[in-house]
């Protein structure tokens, strides 16, 4: 059957970069990892033939996956073509994927992370405070961030608090006037590279809030989201908001902060609105900060990372996207030139 799964490569082969042929192998830009950050041509993933079928290896992240697996992850549609035309499981393939995409009352239960405080223990903030993976399905959060597609495992790393400033106020007494109208929000934990919390963001769930979100620092530190699961030896993506920086790997996201950002080697991705001046100006300071930053290409129409989820962009293809759009340096400032409309 291998025949059918070097059709099934080759139907896919447009999507990767610097893909190429050698031999009975398969070679191409690792779609995992985005293989080099120096070197856009470098191509360490490969697609190989063991035991009569392939299968994807990249010596640069060193992931290792069936081709079942491989398609998969890459587009769920043309698994289901594969699955098929391999297997002949037609009917009970898409049973089993119409149960994958259909909402579940219970959560399978993800494992604790060490890095965030969790609701029992000792002296956490969080101790009162559900997890949304803790949620009925119904519920409002749960049904605002199933909407926004955020990843199942960061389910468990974001909170809700029903009355936000009565909360706030049992961290930091009289934070908030007793006057001020109360309401229920997101809790957006802020962790240190060792898991501590030393903030959190509330994102409100109204339209009509006059404060989409409010930062809240428990200690004097760089207002980032991301720092507990970041590898600082490799490049940083720095994204403006955490929802985005949930979806790309070693990213992170500015919380309100003001750019200083502790890290050698990172990449500014700001979001895609070249009418706003606020972001052209940031983006004018990072490439005078001598800063990398993204310069979104010309057809990529949404605003920001989630919205390209949310309209069906596989995130492989938007990591493409930002790995390719790099510039830093004189061709940063011609590619910002040529990419703002104010």
């Amino acid at each position: 059957m291998e025949h059918i799964d070097r059709k099934y490569a080759l139907m896919m082969s447009n999507r990767f970069r610097n893909w190429k042929v050698q031999g009975d192998k398969f070679n191409f830009s690792c779609p995992y990892c985005g293989d080099s950050q120096k070197n856009k041509f470098k191509a360490r993933g490969y697609l190989l033939t063991r035991k009569g079928e392939l299968s994807y290896y990249c010596h640069n992240c060193g992931i290792s996956k069936s081709f079942t697996g491989f398609i998969f992850d890459q587009d769920v549609s043309l698994y289901r073509e594969y699955r098929v035309e391999k297997l002949g499981q037609h009917d009970r393939l898409l049973d089993v994927m119409a149960d994958l995409e259909k909402p579940k009352q219970i959560d399978t239960p993800i494992k604790e992370s060490s890095s965030v405080p969790g609701p029992g223990k000792k002296n956490s903030p969080l101790s009162k405070l559900k997890k949304v993976s803790q949620l009925d399905w119904d519920h409002p959060v749960k049904e605002y961030i199933n909407k926004r597609k955020i990843p199942n495992p960061y389910h468990a790393k974001l909170f809700y608090c029903k009355n936000f400033q009565r909360w706030v106020n049992t961290l930091i007494p009289e934070k908030f006037s007793k006057d001020t109208k109360d309401e229920p929000r997101l809790v957006i934990p802020l962790l240190d590279e060792k898991g501590h919390m030393f903030g959190f963001q509330g994102r409100s769930l109204s339209k009509e809030s006059s404060l989409r979100y409010i930062t809240i620092m428990l200690e004097p530190k760089p207002k980032l989201f991301g720092l507990d699961e970041v590898n600082a030896s490799k490049l940083v993506y720095v994204m403006e908001g955490p929802f985005d920086s949930m979806f790309i790997h070693n990213a992170i996201a500015l919380a309100g902060s003001d750019g200083n950002i502790p890290f050698d080697n990172y990449v500014m991705v700001y979001d895609n609105e070249p009418r706003s001046v606020q972001i052209v100006r940031k983006m004018d300071k990072s490439i005078g900060m001598n800063r990398k930053i993204v310069v979104w290409p010309s057809n990529i129409e949404h605003k920001d990372i989630n919205d390209m989820v949310m309209s069906g962009m596989r995130i492989a293809d938007i990591k493409m996207i930002i790995d390719n759009n790099i510039y830093e340096g004189l061709s940063a400032k011609m590619a910002l030139q040529h990419w703002q409309k104010i």
